[in-house]
């Protein structure tokens, strides 16, 4: 696998295990290594998931907080959207520095070929395993509650616009926790929900449509028939 090559032979130059000499003479570079240190000093993984969360536990916090927040957000998301949803998610980032420390955050993960750049304000895994990897490095337990307060922080910082055209990748954030929640943000996600059903319809997407109505439905109240029967019927009726 030429992708779990290239995290090992990273992750050994990321621990100064193999380095590169540069090149003499015109001739290609050069490489040094010491085998036996890397025997003591690493440990062989068949899953490529491993080796890449070896490689993030050793990098900045800061960048390793980016990395989690952002692979809650898909296999690509807009810079806009971390710089909203970092301050929240990351203690003491000061709010007038937040877009230049985010920059700066999403630079590094370029170089060091987490990410890549899609457009002037967009990003992307390199690849699929990096992405499994930062979401790896709290429990799933964990993860669910992060991701339940990220979708919350989100629906809350955003203006309408942005919540719409972010839909379904917030309502994701929030769909399998069990998190208490006021009766104004039960309103809020019972109605994202109804409209991620819609727009899974119109996408043609008509598990994902189940899904969300079947949380929506779950999040109605008990005397739902009187209380939300409007809401009630739709959903239903999508399933």
């Amino acid at each position: 696998n030429a992708f779990h090559l290239l995290a090992y032979l990273s992750m050994l130059q990321e621990q100064k295990l193999l380095v590169n000499l540069g090149s003499y003479n015109n001739q290609p570079k050069r490489w040094t290594w010491d085998p036996d240190q890397i025997e003591g000093e690493t440990t062989i993984s068949s899953n490529v998931v491993e080796l890449i969360k070896a490689t993030i536990s050793k990098q900045p916090q800061k960048l390793k907080d980016l990395l989690q927040l952002v692979s809650c957000l898909g296999t690509s998301f807009e810079r806009d959207i971390v710089i909203c949803a970092f301050p929240h998610m990351h203690d003491g980032t000061d709010p007038s520095q937040v877009g230049k420390v985010v920059d700066e955050l999403l630079s590094l993960a370029v170089r060091k070929a987490f990410l890549e750049r899609q457009g002037d304000s967009r990003y992307r895994w390199v690849h699929d395993s990096i992405q499994a990897a930062a979401m790896q490095q709290v429990s799933e337990a964990d993860i669910v509650v992060y991701k339940f307060k990220l979708g919350m922080e989100l629906i809350q910082s955003l203006e309408e616009k942005d919540v719409e055209s972010n839909l379904l990748d917030i309502v994701n954030l929030l769909l399998h926790s069990d998190e208490e929640c006021s009766e104004e943000d039960r309103a809020t996600l019972l109605s994202l929900c109804l409209k991620a059903a819609k727009k899974s319809t119109e996408l043609t997407s008509f598990d994902s449509c189940v899904i969300y109505a079947e949380r929506g439905i779950s999040l109605l109240p008990v005397e739902k028939w009187t209380q939300e029967r409007e809401v009630s019927l739709e959903l239903y009726s999508l399933l």
